[in-house]
C-alpha cells in the first residue's frame, strides 16, 4: 500500500510554505526533514516564525524529522491520519486556527511543550509513545478521545476558562498532571474519574488522588436518581468526606457533642452528684458542665461529679454509640489518608 503512494521531497513542501501557498496533500510520502528554521520568514513579537500557509497533510507518511517549533500558524494545521516516523516538534508554537491530529501516529518524539492552541486541539484516535504538553496553553478544547499512548505530560499546562479536556476512552499508562489543572474542564464520566484516581495513586500523587475521588463522588451524588442512593452518599459525605476527608468526621463529632450538650442543658437532664434534685426542683446546669458531660459520654467515659437524670439515660447510650462509630470511622479514614 505504501509503495503505491506518491512520493515528494520535503523541499517542495518547504518552498510552498516560504511563499505562503497552501500546502494540501493526501495519501503521499514526504522524504526528508520538514525544518522551518531553514526558511526566511517574518517573525512576530515573540520571535516566532509566521506561517501563513494552510497546511493539510492528511493520511500520509513523513519519513523525516518535523521541526515546526517556534512558529505561529496563522491558518489551519491538519495532519489527520498522518504517520510521523521520526521526531515531531511543535514546541513553543502558536496555532491560531484548529490543529488537527486526529488518527495521526507518532512513532518518534511528539513535543508540544509551551505550545498555545487558540481553538481546537484535536488528537482523537491518535497514537503516541509519549507526548509532551508541558506548559502548553489551551484556549478551547483538548481532545484526546480514543487516543492510545504510553504517557502524556501536562505538568504546568493551562486550560483556560471555558475550555474542555476530552479523555473519553483514552488508553494510557500514565498522565502526569495536577488535579487542580484539569478538575474544572472534565465532563463527568465515572470511568474517566476512576481511571484518573488510579493514575494519581500509581504516581504517588495521593492528594490529587483524594481530590479526584472526592469530586467523583460529589458528581455522582448530584446525578443519583435513587433516594436511598442519595441518602447513603450524603451520609458518606457528612461523616467522612467519602473516606478521604477526616476533617468531616471531626466536625460532625464536634457538632454532635454540642447538640447533645445544648439539649441536656436546656432539658435540665444533668445533675451534680453532690446536689441531687428534690421533688419539683430544677437545677440549672452550666453549658460548660453540659459540654464536659457530653464530651465524656461521646468518648464512652463516665464524667466525674455529674450524672444523668432518671428518664434521660437513653441519650447517653445513643451518644456513646454514635461516638464509638465516628471514632472508628475517623481512625479508618486517617489510616487511609496517611498510611500509604
Amino acid at each position: 500500500m505504501v509503495d503505491n503512494l506518491l512520493m515528494i521531497k520535503a523541499e517542495e513542501v518547504l518552498e510552498k510554505i516560504e511563499v505562503g501557498e497552501p500546502v494540501e496533500y493526501e495519501n503521499i510520502i514526504i522524504f526528508g526533514d520538514l525544518d522551518l528554521s531553514r526558511l526566511d520568514l517574518p517573525r512576530d513579537r515573540n520571535k516566532r516564525q509566521i506561517i501563513r500557509s494552510v497546511i493539510k497533510i492528511e493520511y500520509s507518511m513523513i519519513k523525516g524529522d518535523v521541526f515546526f517549533d517556534r512558529s505561529t500558524f496563522a491558518g489551519l494545521v491538519d495532519f489527520d491520519g498522518t504517520v510521523f516516523t521520526q521526531a515531531a516538534k511543535f514546541s513553543d508554537s502558536m496555532f491560531c486556527e484548529d490543529a488537527g491530529f486526529s488518527e495521526a501516529r507518532f512513532e518518534g518524539e511528539a513535543n508540544f511543550s509551551r505550545a498555545e492552541f487558540l481553538t481546537e486541539a484535536n488528537f482523537s484516535r491518535a497514537r503516541f509513545g509519549d507526548v509532551d504538553f508541558r506548559n502548553a496553553k489551551f484556549h478551547r478544547n483538548l481532545n484526546l478521545a480514543s487516543a492510545k499512548l504510553s504517557s502524556v505530560l501536562l505538568l504546568d499546562a493551562r486550560l483556560e476558562e471555558g475550555s474542555s479536556l476530552n479523555l473519553m476512552d483514552l488508553d494510557y499508562s500514565r498522565i502526569k498532571v495536577r488535579w487542580e489543572t484539569i478538575r474544572d474542564h472534565l465532563s463527568f464520566n465515572g470511568s474517566i474519574y476512576l481511571a484518573l484516581t488510579k493514575n494519581f495513586r500509581n504516581l504517588e500523587q495521593f492528594e490529587d488522588e483524594d481530590e479526584c475521588y472526592y469530586q467523583y463522588r460529589k458528581e455522582k451524588q448530584a446525578r443519583a436518581t435513587s433516594r436511598v442512593g442519595k441518602l447513603v452518599d450524603r451520609v458518606a459525605w457528612l461523616s467522612c468526606g467519602y473516606g478521604v476527608r477526616p476533617s468531616h468526621t471531626i466536625l460532625l463529632s464536634a457538632g454532635i457533642i454540642l447538640l447533645f450538650a445544648a439539649f441536656l442543658a436546656f432539658a435540665h437532664a444533668i445533675e451534680h452528684d453532690s446536689q441531687p434534685l428534690q421533688e419539683n426542683q430544677t437545677y440549672h446546669i452550666s453549658l460548660k458542665d453540659a459540654f464536659y458531660f457530653s464530651s465524656m459520654q461521646f468518648l464512652g467515659k463516665n464524667p466525674e461529679n455529674l450524672h444523668i437524670v432518671e428518664g434521660y439515660e437513653y441519650l447517653t447510650v445513643m451518644e456513646s454509640l454514635v461516638g464509638w462509630i465516628l471514632m472508628a470511622l475517623f481512625l479508618i479514614t486517617m489510616s487511609k489518608v496517611i498510611l500509604r
